[in-house]
């Protein structure tokens, strides 16, 4: 698990390479951005300023302000772009994209997940991919969902546990399903109930089974995530043979 010092961390000027078979994850602890608030929110598109205006809680908004803009500052360091200047398109289930064909750009796919303070971005080069993080809810019931929501054997996992373990498996199988949709850009349209996430024993490893065919996606594979004890998170990538690289944006200079 990352556990947060109580010291500063110290922080690189040299910005980690990204390769073909590289999955960068950054772990944003949101309120340590708070004092540049004003000018992170100068970062953001008019849409984006729009968007984060509707929220009617001032916690709210600033969480959507930091995390979109931490987005926009990592994505200028793997695209060599101007934070402001990066532009974004959705697909048809409001997947987000870089928009633009420059060499810089065409290649990057990312996935920003945000809950409570703080927020996930994932990135790599030439696969899709989604990245899904949640705080654990102490009043879930986790076993009512599982049944309502999930395919019947994760449901039955789940059911096997009790207490803070049923509350960690639930938010595992929640945090990897939510993962494969944002990274497949189909949202919840596919129904959560329409594959079972099958992690390999005690592994972080997991692939993805339909439950009408019994048949496994061979396109993807999940990982689950080490981050602090109250978080769960996931990476769902497209293709074989990548490396996930845990990082932290408050050890590099991103601006």
């Amino acid at each position: 698990m990352m556990s947060r010092s109580s010291n500063p961390p110290s922080v690189s000027t040299t910005f980690p390479s990204l390769g073909p078979s590289d999955v960068h994850v950054w772990f944003c602890d949101l309120p340590r951005y708070a004092d540049d608030h004003s000018a992170l929110a100068a970062l953001l598109s008019g849409d984006e300023q729009t968007r984060a205006a509707r929220f009617a809680f001032d916690r709210d908004r600033q969480r959507y302000i930091l995390s979109h803009a931490l987005l926009r500052l990592l994505l200028s360091r793997y695209t060599h772009t101007m934070a402001a200047q990066i532009r974004f398109s959705t697909g048809r289930h409001g997947k987000p994209a870089i928009s633009g064909t420059s060499a810089a750009t065409e290649d990057i796919q990312f996935s920003l997940s945000h809950s409570g303070p703080y927020a996930l971005v994932a990135v790599a080069k030439g696969r899709a991919l989604g990245a899904d993080v949640e705080v654990l809810k102490a009043d879930a019931d986790a076993l009512k969902l599982a049944q309502r929501f999930f395919a019947p054997g994760e449901s039955a996992l789940i059911t096997t546990c009790e207490g803070e373990a049923r509350r960690h498996m639930f938010y595992r199988f929640w945090t990897a399903k939510e993962a494969y949709l944002k990274g497949k850009g189909v949202g919840l349209s596919l129904g959560l109930d329409r594959f079972e996430v099958l992690f390999e024993g005690d592994s972080s490893l997991a692939r993805i089974r339909w439950t009408d065919s019994g048949a496994f996606d061979p396109g993807w594979h999940i990982r689950s995530l080490s981050l602090l004890d109250h978080l769960a998170g996931a990476v769902a990538v497209q293709g074989e043979a990548w490396d996930l690289h845990q990082l932290e944006s408050t050890a590099y200079s991103l601006y």
